[in-house]
């Protein structure tokens, strides 16, 4: 079983941010059989392979890079409350199949009640920094906040 410690590095939430604002930057296409290199390595274009770039992940498997699928992203991270949601996590569906699985950063609550900021790849679109209504849209039941287990928090 994967756990967090052998699955990657201790990261800030700040850096979380930054690496996920290089697809933003980079205005990344989706892609479950693509692939995307930029300054922190190669990983599957889509929203899996999007966190664990934006998480340090390896990519996995080692020999066709990617990093973790999203059941894997799961598997290194612990569930959170609602209320608890910072930048850097994640809200996730992780039943299901390729097709239904999802996955997106959290970046901040929205002005909008209810709402939040989140960086996303998604089929059909270029990676993006939207607001969604909580948890993902009109999918409520099916999508929980997590947090990567290795992830540095400070709290004031």
């Amino acid at each position: 079983m994967t756990t967090a410690r052998t699955a990657g590095r201790l990261i800030g939430r700040a850096e979380i941010v930054e690496r996920a604002c290089t697809w933003l930057r980079d205005s990344v296409p989706y892609g479950q059989a693509k692939f995307h290199a930029n300054e922190h390595g190669i990983y599957r274009a889509d929203c899996s392979g999007f966190v664990s770039m934006a998480w340090g992940l390896p990519g996995k498997p080692e020999d066709r890079h990617g990093g973790l699928d999203t059941p894997g992203l799961a598997g290194v991270s612990t569930p959170i409350r609602r209320e608890e949601l910072r930048a850097g996590d994640i809200v996730i569906r992780t039943d299901g199949t390729n097709l239904t699985r999802h996955v997106v950063i959290f970046a901040a609550w929205a002005e909008e009640q209810g709402r939040y900021w989140s960086y996303e790849q998604a089929g059909g679109y270029r990676t993006r920094l939207r607001v969604i209504e909580y948890p993902y849209d009109s999918a409520a039941e099916l999508y929980v906040p997590r947090r990567y287990a290795s992830v540095l928090d400070q709290h004031p």
